[in-house]
């Protein structure tokens, strides 16, 4: 059996590529001997295809998904809406199988209608997605899993959507802040979830106590919950690495939205060594 290999999320050097570009990340990530890489996060068009193209081959490197906005953007970013050609054709280029959309849209927020009506559209963009070779997939949070009856946000986007043309990339630190088992949740999905996100969670009280603030205005999360590198949390990543592999899964990016006070060098260091000695180094 093929097991699923590690990537890095790129979405945690965000800034330095921003900053700097590529290229100082990448052979960052290459050094660590990860050879997979998520571009989320960070720039991909035009501009900046050449650099990620040439440092792919020259470092060996292959980008296992690319993120993609739904609805289209005021930043910049390329949506499937407006874009999707043109996202299919920079997958391609790379040799990537997976255009992903990062979070559901703002408008499906707790209705379930909605639910319905995204559940379509993805539909949509997979067929047209498929004709150029890849595979379209949904990435959840934690409000995918409110409940609409007797079944969650999640359950009627994908008894609703194609398995032919429509995946699910499952993250393990947000199962678990919406209360479910993340370990469960991937074999549950045998067969749609060929991206798993490994991301640990820990729980940290902040000096000053918890008054309800948050980590940021954007994320709308209590200080006392963070997210952790791998094998510094609550998470038993072992079980959930080996129902990775038994489920088929073909890419397990890690995913740290934020380090906090190390740097994302450190951070994605520590997430690195800690799979390998926790009995997973041939997922690289």
């Amino acid at each position: 059996m093929q097991k699923p290999l590690v990537a890095v999320q790129m979405i945690i050097f965000g800034d330095e590529v921003l900053k700097s570009g590529y290229e100082k990340v990448l052979r960052f990530i290459k050094e660590l001997g990860v050879n997979e890489i998520e571009l989320s996060k960070v720039p991909v068009n035009k501009n900046t295809m050449p650099e990620i193209e040439r440092l792919c081959k020259e470092l060996n490197l292959h980008a296992c998904a690319m993120n993609a906005a739904f609805d289209p953007t005021s930043d910049g970013s390329l949506s499937v809406t407006d874009n999707l050609d043109e996202l299919a054709e920079y997958a391609n280029r790379l040799n990537c199988k997976y255009v992903r959309i990062g979070s559901l849209p703002s408008w499906a927020y707790g209705k379930e209608d909605a639910h319905y009506r995204y559940a379509e559209q993805l539909n949509e963009f997979g067929k047209r997605f498929a004709a150029y070779g890849i595979k379209f997939y949904h990435h959840h949070h934690e409000y995918e899993f409110q409940r609409y009856g007797d079944k969650y946000g999640f359950e009627i986007l994908a008894e609703n959507t194609r398995p032919e043309y429509i995946g699910f990339e499952m993250d393990t630190h947000w199962l678990q802040f919406a209360g479910l088992n993340p370990e469960a949740w991937i074999r549950c999905m045998q067969g749609r979830a060929d991206l798993v996100h490994l991301k640990d969670y820990r729980i940290v009280m902040p000096p000053e106590g918890v008054s309800g603030e948050v980590t940021s205005p954007k994320e709308l999360r209590k200080k006392i919950t963070q997210f952790a590198e791998i094998g510094t949390g609550s998470l038993d990543m072992p079980g959930i690495i080996n129902a990775c592999i038994e489920t088929g899964v073909k890419y397990m990016p890690i995913e740290q939205d934020t380090s906090y006070n190390l740097s994302p060098y450190e951070s994605i260091k520590i997430s690195v060594e800690n799979i390998r000695k926790i009995g997973f180094a041939d997922c690289f």
